[in-house]
This record gives structure tokens, sequence and C-alpha cells, in this order.
């Protein structure tokens, strides 16, 4: 029985080795260390890198694109080369899921307007202690009890009147930092129909991203 169990060790700790040793020599890009990503790292790429992005999750594994603009943009990689026995196969299960979430950003259940006319129309999303109320295109009445960046900075206790923005299927929530030069975030996933926050992250963006996110929003 133990070596029963040696012996899937061993192969287990091959199969997750596999897709690391497919990642091209020399690779120095976005993903070098593999990551999980949130949609925080994803504002200062919004909206027309994100593909760039995402196609970079395969074209470090060597990935043949057929697109011309993929194709010419990772040739001129120093980093890149083609594998004619690429497989999305090689992807590690972190890569495949950064992949999709990102897909997510770039084609949302809604576009942006009509985002903003569903939460207008709902008013209220919440999540146990967590409740946003819309109160207009550009302001939402915030409590996140779970959210503190410190005694001067966003803190979620009590009710405040913040600003919003739109991201993908994703509402940001932002104030701007005290005491460092960017924003504070937290992003919420919602479900129109029910109402519900499914999912939320929070932390500190730069501004410049956060600032061309806001102009993108002011301009529709």
């Amino acid at each position: 029985m133990k070596r029963k169990l040696l012996l899937l060790f061993f192969i287990a700790s091959i199969s997750v080795g596999l897709g690391s040793q497919e990642i091209l020599r020399g690779y120095t890009g976005f993903w070098e260390y593999n990551r999980k990503i949130t949609l925080l790292d994803l504002i200062e790429f919004y909206p027309d890198q994100l593909p760039y992005l995402r196609n970079e999750i395969y074209a470090r594994y060597g990935r043949p694109f057929v697109t011309a603009v993929y194709r010419d943009y990772f040739l001129a990689k120093s980093w890149y080369r083609i594998r004619q026995n690429y497989s999305d196969a090689w992807l590690s299960k972190a890569d495949s899921e950064n992949a999709e979430f990102i897909r997510s950003i770039e084609q949302p259940s809604l576009n942006f307007q009509d985002t903003v006319t569903t939460v207008l129309k709902n008013i209220e999303y919440k999540n146990n202690s967590v409740l946003l109320t819309f109160t207009s295109k550009k302001s939402v009445l915030w409590t996140d009890p779970a959210v503190d960046f410190g005694a001067y900075g966003l803190n979620g206790s009590n009710a405040r009147n913040l600003d919003w923005v739109v991201l993908g299927d994703w509402i940001l929530v932002y104030g701007q930092s005290y005491y460092t030069d960017s924003y504070q975030v937290t992003a919420y996933k919602l479900d129109h129909k029910t109402r519900r926050i499914l999912d939320s992250v929070y932390g500190e963006v730069e501004r410049e991203g956060m600032e061309k996110l806001i102009q993108l929003q002011n301009n529709r």
C-alpha cells in the first residue's frame, strides 16, 4: 500500500511539472511567476491590451497564432518562438483560469450601458453585511465592514457615498488614497437577477490606470 501511494505521488509530481517544462526558455513577460490574477491586476490593461495579455498566456508556451496582429506582436518578442506541436493541454490550471477570467472581462454578459441601466433599476445589491445602494450613474452608498485601508484610508464600517465605475461584469467602488499616489478600490461581481454580490476583491490601484478607467466611463 505504501509503495502504491509513493508511486501515485511520483506520477502526480511529474504531471504538475509538465506544463512548466513547456514554457519557453528566456520568457520574462507578465506571466513569469505563473500567478493567479484578480480584477485589480487588469485595470491598467483595460480595454485595448487585454487580448494581448490573454494571448501571452499561450504565447509563453509557443502557440502558433493565425491572427496576424498577434502573430506579429509576439514574433517581435525576443523570447517567443513557434512550437508546431503546441497543445493547450500544456497550460497549468492557473493559466487556464487566468485566460478564462480575462476573456470574461473582454466579453461581459452585459455591455457598459446595459450594466449601468440595470444597477440603477435594481438599486440595491447585498451579501451578508455588504450593501451597495446605487443612487446615480456615478454615486453609490457603500457599506462593507470587511474593507479597511487604515485610519486615513477607505473604511467601509459605516455607509459612505463613493464613486463607482464598470469593468466587465464587475462594479468598482473607489476613493483616492490620502497617503499614496494611488486609488483604494473594492470590486464586486454582481448577480443582477438575485441582486446579490457574488464575489469581491479590494486593494490599491495605481493612479494612472484607475484614472484612465474613470475617464473612459465619463466619456461614454
